[in-house]
């Protein structure tokens, strides 16, 4: 009886390795700025209000420098739309990568970004009308962006 308890608790805990092992984490992984490459460019991803991430189901982790480099990369297929997860990019002010989809974004040749797409992005429309009066530039969306 020993024995098949034993066998038993040694195949759930097999079972529970695998599944962990095929699962991915939810969220961006953290960028190494001044380290990590863009994955579109080659350039180093050096300034952390604009380095962004695309995440694939499986969990890699591919790093830009520009948003305008993320989405020049998903546009030449490079990853199958089907295999992208998330994109994340930084909220100008505090620099935390979050869900692109649910941010503001403003393009001013003000913002001057490394591959000068000149767009940044802000987790709520007051930060960005703040930055807008400061500097100018053209309030723009998500979905806009791939236009």
């Amino acid at each position: 009886m020993k024995k098949y308890t034993l066998i038993l608790y040694a195949s759930v805990l097999f079972l529970f390795i695998c599944v962990q092992a095929c699962t991915t984490s939810a969220g961006p992984k953290p960028i190494r700025y001044g380290k990590d490459q863009c994955a579109y460019c080659k350039m180093t991803v050096s300034d952390a209000r604009f380095g962004t991430q695309l995440l694939t189901k499986k969990g890699r982790a591919y790093n830009f420098d520009d948003i305008q480099c993320m989405i020049s990369f998903a546009k030449e297929k490079q990853v199958t739309p089907e295999d992208i997860a998330a994109f994340y990019v930084p909220d100008f002010n505090t620099k935390k990568l979050l869900p692109a989809k649910d941010l503001f974004y403003l393009k001013s040749e003000a913002l001057k970004s490394p591959m000068r797409g000149d767009i940044a992005a802000f987790s709520t429309k007051d930060a960005l009308e703040q930055t807008l009066n400061e500097i100018g530039g053209t309030v723009m969306t998500w979905d806009g962006l791939w236009k």
